[in-house]
């Protein structure tokens, strides 16, 4: 088994174009997401337009409120924030009503109107802002007796600086950067290609008619079939090995191993898959016709390109049939901190998928053996 195992990453790097796949491109197209991305701890800026109809001490100190995270603020009048906002000039708009400052002074709760065209990562983010900043003025309110919106928005400013602060702090040490969600979904859809690539071993063997050879040798089917598994476990551990230089030296983004067993575990679940299709397709065009068409679908369904948020409710819940959805989401959840025992939804359903396709491998090897088509 172990010439047999030799002879397949033979052919596996002597083939130029699947040395690119399998070993250079998750490397590259990681890499060019942190870069692209930042490596940040995900915290991001907005260009934020305020319109102001109130013109009170309250209202104007929102300016302040909304900079503090970094934000761009700019003051615009109401008919604008259209055209802005179809322009991409700004990311969101809030309008801040007439009466909002008496509204804050008779402890009533005044409502903000937020606008954005770019979903719910930008109105969530900044709502969050908005939403402590009026409990704070109205829990301030209530402990010092103001009844003056200057005298309120004074004190807010005064605490803010000197006393009782408030900040987003998130649930772990650790949060994680846009650079590193985005690297993360290419290398789930980079990954499938290339365990795909090294499964359809198979199939060209197969097609050489080196298998009717190995009939001959003291190697049986499952021993094959089992070396191409070794072969792609290997691929897998060089590019986990690859990222961890590149991630620790290059860009020091901060990782666990709970990440790394995610992304092999997630590269098992293709062979298991790619050895399936290796095994039930008998054209070799046929088989490169699969390869994009299954891996870019179930990519842009399970939020390999984009936040699965973007997409329809009904899309969000098609998506659940796909490993990237299950991948992506559990790697969002690891990069707050968690690990992978506090995820076990995510690795069933992980697992689902690899004992799914491993059943049928086994069942279309089976029905090889009865048909004679292979070894």
């Amino acid at each position: 088994m172990w010439q047999v195992l030799k002879n397949n990453l033979r052919q596996l790097l002597a083939s130029k174009g699947t040395l690119v796949v399998a070993l250079i491109m998750p490397v590259v197209l990681f890499a060019v997401s942190l870069a692209a991305f930042g490596t940040g701890d995900g915290m991001y800026s907005w260009n934020v337009a305020l319109v102001d109809q109130d013109h009170t001490a309250l209202s104007q100190n929102l300016s302040e409120v909304l900079s503090q995270d970094a934000n761009r603020v700019k003051a615009l009048e109401e008919e604008e924030i259209n055209e802005e906002l179809k322009s991409g000039r700004m990311d969101l708009a809030v309008l801040v009503s007439a009466g909002f400052e008496q509204k804050v002074l008779s402890g009533e709760e005044p409502s903000l109107t937020l606008r954005s065209l770019k979903g719910q990562e930008v109105v969530g983010t900044v709502s969050v802002a908005l939403n402590l900043y009026v409990a704070d003025l109205l829990r301030i309110r209530d402990i010092q007796g103001l009844t003056d919106g200057q005298s309120l928005a004074d004190s807010y400013r005064n605490l803010m600086q000197e006393g009782m602060q408030y900040r987003e702090v998130p649930v772990s040490e650790h949060s994680g950067s846009a650079g590193m969600r985005q690297g993360s979904g290419f290398l789930f859809y980079v990954l499938s290609i290339s365990m795909l690539q090294v499964a359809s071993l198979i199939l060209k063997e197969k097609q050489l008619g080196t298998l009717s050879r190995i009939r001959q040798a003291p190697v049986e089917r499952l021993e094959y079939i089992f070396s191409v598994f070794l072969a792609g476990v290997l691929i897998l551990l060089v590019n986990l090995l690859s990222l961890h230089a590149l991630i620790t030296y290059a860009f020091g983004v901060y990782t666990t191993l709970s990440m790394y067993l995610l992304w092999f575990y997630y590269g098992l679940v293709w062979l298991f898959i790619g050895i399936f299709m290796a095994l039930i397709v008998n054209s070799s065009a046929v088989h490169g016709s699969l390869i994009p068409i299954l891996t870019v679908i179930t990519s842009m369904l399970g939020g390999s390109y984009w936040p699965i948020w973007l997409m329809p409710e009904f899309m969000q819940k098609i998506a659940r049939i796909t490993p990237q959805y299950w991948a992506n989401d559990a790697m969002e959840i690891l990069q707050q901190g968690q690990s992978l025992l506090g995820i076990p939804q995510h690795l069933l359903a992980l697992t689902g998928f690899a004992a799914l396709f491993l059943s049928l491998g086994v069942f279309a090897l089976r029905r090889s053996r009865a048909n004679q088509t292979f070894v």
